[in-house]
């Protein structure tokens, strides 16, 4: 999002152990349950994306309706809220792993190298196919001139059919991200929109295992803390696709793991977890920092602390049902694929839409809309499943071939 955000390795059933070196005894000593719960949440953060994307696509932006300013910003922070709460999601399940498989910085990264690369890849490639069509859109679509294609869509555009095979070459390193604007604009957001937090994972990715030492020590965490604090900096020249820059929600997903791991008492007392979990709502709310997947982590961390009781006062009774939905068969299975939905259906809006347009050049957005939630939805779906099917899932098996 699995951005990604987007792992789902969180379903293993490993051991704590805090680094290759560490005894089979203090690994089976500080066994971490399966977390089913997080590929529900995968599932419903993969779908809040593509739901979002339609409806940029097809030009529903605010400015039609004309709201409020507290409407907008609230419609801001939720359109972007789904991808930070992959990011923290992230920072959670790779602390994890780190700490549940034995291993080494190599065998680390192959693992992650063959979670993300094959689908990305074959995604990417789709989304080259697509500077074509994207640009014949720009020039046909009734709804051209809405901010969403004039801020994201029109830029991203110019720049990747200005120089296809500079994007090309910068995205098949994962580390395009880290391209400052003057030197290949627009780089993040090209080709494939959703790629700018694949990026922002890859750079994760190299250097989780000495953040997860770093964290641990004083002065480690100390030079965390004055990378997040030079974040003014950094978006001078950066795009939300460099690292440090969203570090600070990493870190909340760091943190969230060892709250997780370290607390097992909390179990024992579902008062006590619903309180906190409302008390740290109100917080997110009051200080307004990204507090749309803050407060809906909240929740989700509050579920993974909280064992299900069958009685309780309705915080306990909120997070039960919470989990339930969860665990629910759709969103299980929604969550299984998320990775290969929160790539591909990028491509595909594009390619769908190219056909709508073609075929009925004066669709207005509404239609368009309801043509790709009835159609669209089914045929990304059907696409992601064959995907984790026949590359994800193969590849992943063969992947771990070389991390054993």
């Amino acid at each position: 999002m699995s951005l990604n955000p987007l792992v789902a390795e969180t379903g293993n059933r490993g051991a704590v152990a805090l680094s290759a070196h560490t005894t089979d005894a203090a690994i089976a000593k500080a066994a971490l349950p399966r977390i089913d719960e997080l590929d529900g949440l995968r599932g419903i953060l993969a779908m809040w994306v593509v739901l979002v994307h339609v409806i940029g696509w097809c030009g529903l932006s605010l400015e039609i309706f004309n709201p409020p300013v507290s409407v907008e910003r609230l419609w801001v922070e939720a359109v972007q809220g789904a991808v930070d709460a992959f990011i923290i999601l992230s920072g959670f399940v790779i602390s994890y792993l780190l700490h549940a498989r034995p291993q080494t910085y190599r065998q680390f990264m192959i693992g992650r190298f063959f979670r993300i690369y094959p689908v990305y890849f074959v995604c990417l490639l789709f989304g080259w196919c697509m500077i074509g069509p994207v640009s014949y859109l720009l020039d046909h679509v009734a709804w051209r001139d809405t901010n969403y294609f004039q801020w994201w869509i029109v830029p991203a555009a110019t720049a990747q059919a200005a120089h296809p095979i500079a994007h090309l070459l910068a995205h098949l390193t994962l580390l395009f991200g880290m391209i400052p604007d003057r030197i290949l604009p627009g780089a993040p957001v090209t080709l494939l929109g959703p790629a700018w937090s694949i990026t922002l994972e890859w750079q994760y990715y190299l250097v989780a295992p000495l953040l997860a030492r770093w964290v641990c020590s004083r002065s480690g965490l100390l030079l965390v803390g004055l990378v997040c604090s030079c974040d003014f900096m950094f978006v001078h020249f950066w795009s939300t696709s460099f690292l440090p820059i969203k570090l600070p929600l990493f870190l909340v997903g760091i943190g969230s793991f060892h709250l997780y791991s370290k607390a097992p008492g909390w179990r024992l007392n579902p008062r006590l977890v619903a309180t906190s979990v409302a008390i740290t709502l109100a917080a997110v709310i009051i200080i307004s920092w990204h507090w749309i997947p803050l407060g809906l982590w909240t929740l989700v961390l509050g579920c993974l602390l909280l064992e299900p009781v069958e009685n309780g006062d309705a915080g306990e009774r909120g997070l039960n049902r919470l989990r339930r939905l969860l665990m629910h068969t759709v969103l299980q299975w929604l969550g299984k694929i998320s990775y290969p939905i929160y790539l591909v259906h990028w491509p595909l809006l594009i390619l769908l839409l190219l056909g709508i347009v073609r075929v009925r050049p004066e669709t207005t957005s509404l239609a368009a809309f309801g043509i790709l939630l009835a159609i669209g939805v089914p045929v990304i779906l059907l696409t992601a499943w064959l995907i984790h099917k026949w590359i994800e899932s193969p590849l992943m098996r063969f992947g771990k071939r070389f991390t054993r």
